[in-house]
């Protein structure tokens, strides 16, 4: 109820702030977001650009950071509501109006999108190295965003990280590379597609699992710092957090077993998922959660 409350209240604020033309886009000091498809209710509309605003508060707030208007523009957060049947947000740089901006695209999840939380963290935080920008983004959407989002979906990070490992789909984090290809996915035109879906579901929970690890442990000013300083050199691991990453990684399946324990129950439901059809494991745990 409370969190009901103080939507509402946003959502007056931001309808005398800016939507326009019959609801189709909405401008803020920060955001522009667009209903791209041109199907969107303005009822629906109102929401989504609430929860977005509100997201990105909540972001903000938890990185303390700035949004780097000056070197990017405001963000761009596009709705897609043609009938695709899809949860997902992704993000990627454009050129408009003369302009390399940040676009994050969003389909599915009516009033609270899959992934949002994740891909506004990317957007304020950059970086080729797709392992940074998923263990921070990760961060972000386990706090601020939809439960159901993949790869958690609907269950505890540390959870999944146990059924890996105890059905051997567990990929060290040295394996996981830099871009796209490493995760099991392709990148046609700024649309990401997925080629090996347990690849790609086992490298974003680990991602989550560990990027929420190094936070809890070192703060959020380390992580910061790890991704400013990876911009120029490869990953500094020992540099920012003392450690190597395998040392590190180590310390992180310690967590992860000691946080898992009493949770035999829910490890055997994703290991039985996992063992079914990885491929489909996150959506049959989404399904879990719903029939509650």
């Amino acid at each position: 109820m409370a969190r009901k409350l103080f939507t509402t209240g946003i959502v007056f604020c931001l309808v005398l702030i800016g939507i326009q033309a019959a609801g189709a886009t909405f401008e803020n000091e920060r955001l522009v977001i667009r209903d791209i498809s041109g199907n969107m209710s303005p009822e629906k509309f109102e929401k989504l650009v609430n929860e977005t605003d509100s997201t990105l508060t909540k972001i903000l707030r938890f990185w303390s950071t700035d949004l780097r208007i000056s070197q990017f523009g405001k963000i761009i957060v596009e709705f897609d509501d043609a009938g695709i049947r899809a949860n997902y947000s992704f993000f990627f740089f454009r050129n408009e109006k003369g302009r390399r901006v940040r676009v994050v695209k969003v389909s599915g999840g009516d009033g609270y999108p899959h992934q949002l939380a994740h891909k506004l963290t990317s957007a304020l935080f950059p970086n080729p190295d797709k392992l940074i920008r998923n263990m921070m983004g990760e961060a972000s959407e386990m706090r601020f965003g939809n439960s159901l989002s993949f790869p958690m979906c609907g269950f505890d990070k540390d959870c999944w990280s146990a059924a890996l490992l105890q059905v051997g789909f567990y990929i060290p984090l040295t394996k996981i590379g830099s871009d796209h290809s490493d995760w099991g996915m392709e990148i046609n035109n700024n649309v990401p597609k997925v080629k090996d879906r347990a690849k790609q579901h086992a490298s974003y929970v680990e991602a989550g699992s560990f990027g929420d690890f190094l936070i809890n442990t070192y703060g959020v000013e380390r992580m910061k710092q790890f991704n400013l300083l990876s911009r120029n050199k490869p990953r500094p691991w020992s540099e920012v957090f003392g450690l190597p990453l395998e040392q590190l990684e180590a310390k992180w399946l310690e967590t992860v077993r000691f946080r898992s324990r009493g949770k035999e129950e829910e490890i055997a439901a994703l290991i039985k998922l996992l063992k079914d059809n990885p491929d489909t494991a996150c959506f049959s745990a989404q399904n879990l959660i719903k029939e509650k």
